[in-house]
């Protein structure tokens, strides 16, 4: 009897070590002291300047100093808008100054910094209509709208709550000059593609605060290979860069035809280095889709004067 019971208690503790090993491992817990909260994935940052004006263009600027471990993999959107009261939630208070667009890069991972650049006017990806001027009358209430959506692009729930550490700013697009280009592979023969080297590698460290390499994309577009929102490339350490080159929903409000199609993309030269670190620059173009090339890289820093 003793050695039944014996026999029993450890076949007890077998089990119970064996649902142990099988327990996922507790969360990461939210970080604390955020400097704000995304209830439901969303937030609103209002702004009194620059004001808004028809046809110019603005950059929104998004700094993640830290985040929780579970907002990493969403992807971002937003929109500039005005209402003439912000407490007003009536239909047709807001106004859309510049249509939803995804920043670049526009998907959260260790990247910190995230670059919307709209201009006043355009509908961009949103099928909400802009106004026809599309400048901030006086009195109106500016505010950057922002939405982050989970990895199968489906708004959160209202309980799914993100606790950043970071900080908005919103800027008049910089003026740019020239400040050379690099020099691409031509990996698999495919242009664009491959390590740059460490002479083209200094070119982007050596560059100033601010500045930016210039992307120039060429494809094209098939409805059954690239289509609008699909990526097309990706760029950093590696093969499994982090930054994305994505063929855009709409183009100057109007969506992308099928065809030959020529693009660029600004990444800015921050979230190069915050994604390569010590390592040099991988472009890796999707030969898949659509052909897609990576013709050409120019390097822009902020005029001065």
């Amino acid at each position: 009897m003793k050695k039944i019971s014996i026999v029993f208690l450890v076949l007890l503790l077998v089990c119970a070590g064996m649902v142990m090993m099988n327990c996922p491992s507790d969360p990461i817990p939210p970080i604390e002291n955020p400097d704000f909260v995304l209830e439901g994935g969303k937030y609103q940052v209002d702004f009194d300047t620059p004001k808004i004006e028809n046809g110019k263009e603005y950059q929104v600027i998004f700094f993640i100093e830290e985040c929780d471990d579970i907002f990493r993999g969403s992807y971002l959107g937003g929109k500039i808008c005005y209402k003439m009261n912000l407490d007003d939630d009536s239909p047709g208070a807001e106004k859309v100054l510049s249509g939803w667009l995804r920043p670049i890069p526009h998907k959260v991972s260790d990247i910190k910094t995230y670059i919307w650049t709209f201009k006043a006017g355009d509908q961009n990806e949103d099928d909400v209509a802009v106004e026809t001027t599309a400048t901030t009358p006086a009195g109106g209430q500016q505010y950057f709208s922002f939405t982050a959506q989970n990895s199968s692009w489906d708004n959160y729930k209202p309980t799914d709550n993100f606790n950043i550490k970071g900080k908005f700013e919103v800027h008049p697009v910089i003026t740019w000059e020239s400040a050379g280009t690099i020099t691409l592979g031509n990996t698999d023969n495919v242009a664009g593609k491959g390590e740059l080297s460490a002479d083209e590698m200094a070119k982007i460290r050596n560059m100033p605060a601010g500045s930016i390499m210039r992307l120039t994309v060429d494809l094209i577009v098939d409805n059954d290979k690239a289509k609008p929102g699909n990526c097309l490339g990706l760029i950093g350490k590696g093969y499994e860069g982090k930054i994305a080159i994505n063929l855009p929903k709409k183009m100057n409000g109007v969506e992308v035809p099928p065809g030959h199609l020529t693009f660029t993309v600004d990444i800015g030269i921050s979230s190069i280095l915050e994604e390569v670190l010590t390592n040099n620059l991988t472009l890796h173009p999707y030969k898949m889709n659509g052909g897609t090339t990576f013709t050409k890289a120019e390097l822009f820093q902020p005029k001065t004067n």
